[in-house]
């Protein structure tokens, strides 16, 4: 009995502790003295509309679990509706070299079809203040996503969200022959200022063959170890994606920290602060602008992103031709600071796995123009399956290398490193973006798992 009554105390006094360790962090993520003046500086009447919708928010509870996949694009904006909000967003996590600028194309002509142009021309028309456009198109390429941002963030209710991902070796060698060699480079090299591989010529031509071999063999580590010191000044200086080599892209760009026992290991790594990628500037903003500590109840229309007309760049919130100023960037679900330097382990695939089962549609780059995966997302999108711009009628888009079969499809430059004998340069890349591929060979169990979910419900492939 004793025994019993001692074990008893030392579990009361383990809560106790714990409550206490709980209550101290719960401090540490409350507003900062700024922010909360700054939220006093504001209308009455703005927090009285934050709070009646929250209220709605409430009453109706959240969205509703195995939601259909048919007409989400209904269900969800009229979900939005219901909750008292003007509007929603697409939100679409875009992979650099895994079909972002096909499926970019593909979501200006949705939101065409539904009587959205949202071209360039909608925000020149625009005026200060307006009230937010129905359906805004929120892009995030070249940062993390906050890892717990769907269950932290209330733009992500109104938001229907969609990924595509690629496998790891295929879309690293994709974005090297895409950025990776200057065009002065490919013509000393191969008499060319277009394109390195020449299928016409390779394992035909013994000259270029061997050519092609001893500039990727000397190349490529380079552009592994060096690409990214060399290019931040040259291209999205502080982002951590763009025309360069970073190991275990796609686990990152989904494994983002913003707060919690994650960031602190983030912040506490000594190569981070080595590398200046966290100030005390990027500190202070990821903690006022988490949606914890700041509100993200009404959209800034002056803040979304529109698409242009002659091309399929988007412009860039809070650009010269901005009359406001967007504090928090563009305006959309997940658009809020966050990290993910630093050393990745089992914990990180954990992390990006929950992150990427919240999305809406789960793509893989591999099959966007397979019948099934292009029905899928008109059905998600609410648009006819036989539309003009569906993915399986639409023609490759920053291809370098035109596929001219399923296996080169989904192989085409791991078989590339192999034939050519650089078995050692393709288990450089394995090794160093492993916890990557095992992120996507779980995120093909999920793409599948969405895509039997909705043939049963629609009956595909039932003749």
């Amino acid at each position: 009995m004793k025994q019993l009554i001692i074990c008893h105390r030392k579990r009361i006094v383990g809560l106790l502790v714990m409550a206490a360790i709980i209550s101290m962090k719960f401090l540490s993520m409350t507003p900062s003295k700024t922010a909360v003046e700054g939220a006093a500086m504001g209308k009455s009447h703005e927090k009285e509309k934050v709070l009646q919708t929250e209220k709605k928010r409430q009453e109706i509870g959240p969205l509703v679990k195995n939601e259909p996949y048919m007409n989400r694009w209904h269900r969800r904006f009229s979900s939005s509706a219901a909750r008292g909000n003007l509007g929603g967003y697409v939100f679409f996590k875009h992979i650099r070299k895994a079909g972002g600028t096909s499926l970019r194309k593909y979501i200006s002509n949705v939101f065409e079809h539904h009587g959205l142009s949202h071209n360039i021309s909608d925000f020149e028309q625009m005026v200060p203040n307006q009230a937010n456009i129905d359906i805004s198109y929120v892009e995030q390429e070249f940062e993390p996503l906050d890892w717990q941002c769907s269950a932290v963030d209330p733009r992500w209710q109104e938001s229907l969200n969609i990924i595509v991902l690629r496998h790891p070796i295929e879309r690293h060698m994709s974005e090297f022959f895409f950025s990776g060699v200057t065009l002065p480079t490919k013509k000393k090299v191969f008499g060319s200022n277009r394109r390195v591989i020449q299928k016409d010529q390779l394992f035909f031509n013994k000259t270029y063959t061997t050519t092609l071999a001893r500039f990727l063999n000397e190349e490529v580590p380079y552009w592994m170890e060096r690409s990214k010191m060399e290019g931040i000044g040259k291209y999205k200086k502080g982002a951590m994606f763009s025309r360069w080599y970073q190991d275990n892209f796609q686990l990152r760009a989904l494994a983002g920290c913003s707060s919690g026992r994650c960031l602190e290991k983030r912040l506490s790594e000594k190569g981070l602060s080595e590398q200046g990628n966290v100030t005390e500037i990027l500190l202070k903003s990821i903690h006022d602008l988490h949606p914890l500590n700041h509100s993200y109840v009404t959209p800034n229309a002056m803040c979304t992103q529109f698409f242009r007309k002659n091309n399929l760049v988007f412009d860039v919130c809070s650009g010269k031709k901005r009359d406001v100023q967007c504090s928090g960037g563009c305006d959309g679900p997940c658009a809020y600071p966050t990290t993910a330097e630093g050393a990745l382990d089992k914990n990180d695939v954990r992390r990006a796995i929950k992150s990427l089962k919240a999305f809406d549609a789960i793509l893989l780059m591999e099959k966007l123009k397979d019948q099934d995966e292009s029905a899928f997302l008109n059905d998600v999108m609410g648009v006819p399956r036989d539309a003009s711009f569906a993915l399986n009628s639409m023609r490759g888009m920053n291809a370098r290398v035109i596929k001219s079969n399923r296996r080169e499809v989904t192989h085409y430059y791991r078989d590339l490193l192999a034939k050519l004998n650089l078995q050692s340069l393709l288990l450089r890349l394995e090794e160093e973006n492993k916890l990557e591929i095992e992120f996507f060979n779980r995120a093909v169990d999920l793409h599948n798992q969405q895509m039997q979910v909705w043939k049963e419900e629609t009956g595909w492939g039932r003749g």
